[in-house]
């Protein structure tokens, strides 16, 4: 399964203005590079790239170039909408107040964990769909 990741950039003063199309041609150069777009702000490039296994491989054939002056790595998280179907936009609210860590590792709860939380939200929707839960 690829990963896909943003990489934004700020590049060295001097090869911005002298040198940019020298800069475009070392980053089209990567073939896991999707596309280049300038950007206004502390970064000058954002470079979104695709990987076959993780983008910081991708982030390493790029860093070593001296144009290179600040370097981010934006990974995307893949939104697993099948976590929460079935839930409300309350019962999601309560729900991240059980599980300690953010709502995108809730796939690394146990199948036991998952049960009893659904069973407690199921619960606390009561005969009338409007009790809250508690611990």
């Amino acid at each position: 399964m690829a990963t896909q990741g943003y990489f934004m950039i700020t590049v060295e003063e001097e090869f911005y203005r002298n040198y940019y199309q020298d800069v475009v041609r070392n980053l089209k150069a990567v073939p896991e590079v999707d596309f280049i777009e300038r950007i206004s702000g502390t970064y000058n490039l954002l470079v979104k790239v695709t990987a076959p296994m993780r983008v910081i491989f991708v982030a390493n054939k790029i860093l070593p170039y001296k144009w290179v002056k600040n370097f981010t790595i934006l990974k995307v998280e893949p939104f697993k909408s099948h976590d929460y179907e079935g839930f409300t936009a309350d019962e999601l609210i309560r729900l991240k107040g059980l599980i300690h860590e953010s709502p995108g590792n809730y796939g690394r709860l146990t199948v036991e964990e998952r049960l009893r939380i659904k069973r407690l939200i199921h619960e606390s929707r009561g005969s009338h769909g409007t009790a809250g839960i508690s611990l």
